[in-house]
């Protein structure tokens, strides 16, 4: 729902703090992905005109070699095929940081 949607974007992190340091390692290569996920999401919201804007998880995935089912599990907000972002003033505001 664009409405709740805050940005920029944040990712959905992997909070895995145990003992195991297979689990350990997977959680920060989840979350380093899902970081470079959500800079890319963002920089492209802040550099697109448009106040309604529609990405798709494949578009991304291809961008970035991974897979959609990566950039769905990476992003907090969405659907199953993609994210819809409404960029209002306040919003535009809040990804200036990621203008090109």
């Amino acid at each position: 729902m664009a409405s709740l949607m805050q940005l920029p974007l944040q990712p959905r992190l992997d909070g895995y703090r145990g003992a195991d340091p297979r689990k350990r390692r997977e959680a920060s290569e989840h979350n380093a992905m899902a970081q470079r996920i959500v800079d890319h999401l963002n920089t492209l919201i802040a550099n697109d005109p448009d106040p309604m804007q529609q990405y798709h998880w494949y578009e991304i995935a291809r961008d970035l070699g991974l897979s959609p089912e990566d950039v769905e599990s990476a992003v907090m907000y969405g659907g199953h095929n993609g994210i819809t972002v409404d960029v209002t003033d306040e919003n535009r505001r809040a990804v200036a940081g990621y203008k090109r």
